[in-house]
C-alpha cells in the first residue's frame, strides 16, 4: 500500500496505510479474514503522484517568490516579516517531502532507511512549523491591532528570533517519535516496500492512540482555538474603526481563518474517524477502512495545498509586497516601466509590513 502522508500515521496506523496494520491487528485481535486492498491501492497511485506534482510545483514556486521579494532588502527587513520568511522556508520543506511519497505510491519506497528517517522528520517537523508559524503571526497581529502593542519593534528584534527558534526546536520534540521508529519494511501482500513506523506489537495500539491526539490537540485544535480567538478580537476591534483600509483587512483576516479551516477540518474529522474504527467504535469491516483511506489521501492532499495558499494570504495580497514583487519583475524585464509607474501612481507607499494588510489599520488608529 502507499504512504498516502506521514501525519496520518497517528490516526491511521502508517499515515494512510490503515489497512495494512488494521488488518494485521485485527487477524491477531478478531481473527478476521483480511480485506481486499486493490482499491485503495489503484486510487492511491492514481491520485496521489499527479496531486502531489501540482502542490509541489505550485508551493515551491510561490513560496520561493516569497523568499527572494522578502531578502532583496533584507539589511532592511521588518522583524514581522522574518516568521514570514520562515513559514516560506517551512512549507518549501514540506511540499519537498511529496516527490518521496508519490514515488512510494507508484513502486514503494527505494530510498533506503536513512532517507525514509530523514524525509518522515522532515515532514513532521514542518508540518508543526506551518501550523505554530501561522500562531505567531495571530498573535503579532493580536497584540498590535486590538491593544496597538508591537511585540516585534526593530529595538527588539532578537524576540522574533527568539520565538522563531523556540517554534522550531517544538516542531522538532514532536518529530522525534518519526526519526526514531520510522523503518523501511517489506508489505509481503502488495509485495512493495514502506517507508513507515514500526512499533512493538504489545505497545502499538497505546502508541498510535496516544500519538493521534496530541496530534490533534496540539496540532490542530488548539493553534485552530487560539487563531478564532485572535482574530475574533482583531474584527471587533476594526468594526470600531472607519475607512476603506478596514475593509481591505477584514477580507484578508476572514481569508485567513477560513481557508486554515477548510484545509485543516476534514482531514482531522476522518482521522478521527479512523482511530474510532481503530478502537472498534464503528462498523468493523472492509468497506468502513476502504472508505476511510480513501478518504484520508483526500483530505491530507488538501492539508498539504494549504501551503500553496500561505503565500497568497500572507504575501501576496499585501500592498507593500505587491508593490515589491512589481519593482523585482520590472528589475527582471518581465513587466514594462509604464506599467509599474502607474502601479505606484495610483497605489501610493503604505506603513504597514509587508507580510500583512491589517497592518495598515493599526495606522489608521493612530
Amino acid at each position: 500500500m502507499v504512504y498516502n502522508n506521514v501525519m496520518a500515521f497517528y490516526d491511521s496506523d502508517i499515515e494512510s496505510n490503515t489497512f495494512y496494520d488494521y488488518v494485521s491487528i485485527s487477524e491477531s485481535i478478531h481473527a478476521v479474514a483480511p480485506c481486499n486492498l486493490q482499491t485503495t491501492v489503484t486510487f492511491d497511485r492514481s491520485f496521489l503522484p499527479a496531486f502531489y506534482s501540482i502542490v509541489f510545483l505550485l508551493g515551491i514556486l510561490g513560496n520561493v517568490l516569497v523568499m527572494v521579494v522578502l531578502l532583496q532588502n533584507q539589511w532592511r527587513l521588518q522583524s514581522t516579516n522574518i516568521i514570514l520568511l520562515h513559514l516560506a522556508l517551512a512549507d518549501i520543506l514540506l511540499v519537498v517531502t511529496l516527490p518521496f511519497w508519490a514515488t512510494q505510491a507508484v513502486s514503494g519506497w527505494i530510498f533506503g532507511t536513512v532517507m525514509c528517517k530523514m524525509v518522515a522528520s522532515i515532514f513532521k517537523i514542518n508540518l508543526y512549523a506551518c501550523t505554530f508559524l501561522l500562531v505567531c503571526i495571530s498573535c503579532d497581529r493580536y497584540l498590535s491591532i486590538v491593544y496597538a502593542v508591537q511585540l516585534y519593534k526593530k529595538q527588539r528584534t532578537h524576540l522574533v528570533h527568539w520565538s522563531c527558534l523556540l517554534v522550531w526546536c517544538l516542531c522538532i520534540g514532536l518529530s522525534i517519535p518519526d526519526m526514531v521508529h520510522f523503518q523501511v519494511i517489506h508489505e509481503p501482500r502488495t509485495n512493495m516496500t514502506q517507508c513507515q513506523p514500526n512499533f512493538d506489537s504489545s505497545t502499538f495500539k497505546i502508541w498510535r492512540v496516544s500519538m493521534t491526539f496530541l496530534y490533534h490537540i496540539v496540532g490542530f485544535l488548539l493553534p485552530l482555538c487560539f487563531m478564532v480567538y485572535c482574530y475574533t478580537h482583531i474584527i471587533y476591534t476594526l468594526c470600531q474603526t472607519r475607512g476603506f483600509k478596514k475593509q481591505k483587512a477584514l477580507q484578508v483576516i476572514i481569508a485567513v481563518v477560513v481557508t486554515f479551516f477548510l484545509c485543516w477540518t476534514p482531514y482531522n474529522i476522518v482521522a478521527l474517524l479512523d482511530t474510532m474504527n481503530m478502537l472498534n467504535f464503528l462498523a468493523d469491516n472492509c468497506t468502513t477502512d476502504s472508505n476511510i483511506d480513501i478518504a484520508l489521501s483526500v483530505t491530507s492532499g488538501l492539508c498539504y495545498f494549504h501551503s500553496c495558499l500561505n503565500p497568497l494570504l500572507y504575501a501576496f495580497i499585501g500592498a507593500k509586497f505587491k508593490r515589491k514583487l512589481i519593482e523585482l519583475l520590472s528589475k527582471l524585464g518581465c513587466i514594462c516601466p509604464q506599467f509599474v509607474k502607474n502601479y505606484i501612481k495610483y497605489n501610493p507607499p503604505a506603513k504597514s509590513s509587508t507580510w500583512s494588510e491589517s497592518g495598515d489599520t493599526l495606522a489608521s488608529r493612530m
